[in-house]
């Protein structure tokens, strides 16, 4: 019987499996990320990680979420509201996003699996998809009720 892995032992693991080096800033970084369901950009994920690694600067976590990113431990969901936000959450689910106080929200509906197409045509030929995130965007109950009177409602063309 095999005993299950703690979050910690099974990034190891991937690190292992993709030829990194585990290192106690990696560990931290990914561990910071890990925690928040808050989709925390670089700058809370710098934070959070100095309280325990005071020495950690702020461009070790920036390349090491890069270096995560790219090996697919976490995720960039920067094409959120435009400034850098990760998480470790890579099954595959959607974004609620506040326009308001940039809150993003992760949803998990099975309505929304399966709609984008295997391959599409146009463009620069055919164009392979690997996975697809739908974000929607308005205003969370907090942010409505603080201010209803004064948010906008911007509805988009179609």
């Amino acid at each position: 019987m095999s005993v299950p892995r703690t979050g910690a032992e099974a990034f190891a693991a991937a690190c292992r499996a993709r030829g990194l080096a585990l290192t106690h800033q990696r560990l931290a970084i990914y561990e910071a990320v890990a925690a928040s369901r808050a989709h925390p950009g670089v700058d809370a994920i710098y934070r959070t990680v100095r309280k325990r690694l005071p020495t950690v600067s702020r461009g070790t976590v920036y390349r090491t979420l890069e270096t995560l990113c790219k090996v697919g431990l976490v995720a960039d969901v920067s094409h959120v509201r435009g400034a850098a936000r990760f998480e470790a959450a890579l099954e595959p689910h959607h974004h609620l996003v506040c326009l308001t106080c940039r809150r993003i929200i992760d949803i998990h509906d099975p309505a929304l699996e399966g709609l984008a197409p295997r391959r599409a045509e146009g463009g620069a030929g055919d164009f392979e998809v690997t996975g697809y995130q739908i974000q929607f965007q308005g205003h969370c109950g907090d942010c409505r009720r603080r201010r209803p009177a004064k948010l906008p409602v911007k509805r988009r063309k179609r």
